[in-house]
C-alpha cells in the first residue's frame, strides 16, 4: 500500500489492505499483549458452549488492522486525532480481513490538513467492523 501525499488527498479516495489470515498463534500473542484471556479467544468448546459457534478473534485485533490501514496509507508524518469501530461479526482463525477506507472530508485550518475516513473491516463479502478516522497533517512549507 502506497502513502498518501497530502496535496493528493480528495474527498472519496479509497485505500484498501489485506490481512494475511488470522492464526490461533496471533491470538494467543494478542492476548498477552493485551493482557485478555478470555477463554472466546482459544479454547474451541468453551466458545461453542457460549454460542459463538468456535473461537473468536479479539475485537480490538479486528480495530488494530483497521488502524494498520490508515496508518499506512497516511504515512509516518500523519497523526490519528480519532479512531471508532463498531463490531458486527466476529472474525475467526483462518479469516482474511479486508479493510477498505473511504475519505469523507477534508479540510484546511491554518497550518493543519484534516481528513475524515470511514473505515469497513469485511471478512469475504461480510462486515465485520465499521468505524471512522480522523488524520491530521502539518502543512508542509
Amino acid at each position: 500500500m502506497n502513502t498518501c501525499g497530502t496535496d493528493n488527498i480528495a474527498r472519496n479516495d479509497q485505500f484498501k489492505l489485506i490481512v494475511e489470515p488470522v492464526t490461533t498463534m496471533q491470538l494467543v500473542k494478542y492476548a498477552g499483549a493485551s493482557d485478555d484471556y478470555n477463554r472466546i479467544h482459544y479454547d474451541q468448546a468453551y466458545a461453542q458452549d457460549a454460542g459463538l459457534g468456535g473461537v473468536i478473534a479479539h475485537g480490538m485485533l479486528t480495530m488494530g488492522f483497521m488502524g494498520r490501514a490508515i496508518t499506512q496509507w497516511a504515512g509516518p508524518e500523519a497523526r490519528v486525532q480519532h479512531m471508532s469501530a463498531r463490531f458486527t461479526s466476529p472474525v475467526r482463525p483462518g479469516d482474511s480481513v479486508s479493510v477498505a477506507c473511504t475519505v469523507k472530508s477534508k479540510q484546511t485550518e491554518g497550518e493543519v490538513i484534516r481528513a475524515n475516513c470511514e473505515i469497513i473491516a469485511t471478512v469475504g463479502e461480510k462486515a465485520v467492523a465499521a468505524g471512522e478516522a480522523t488524520l491530521e497533517w502539518a502543512k508542509v512549507r
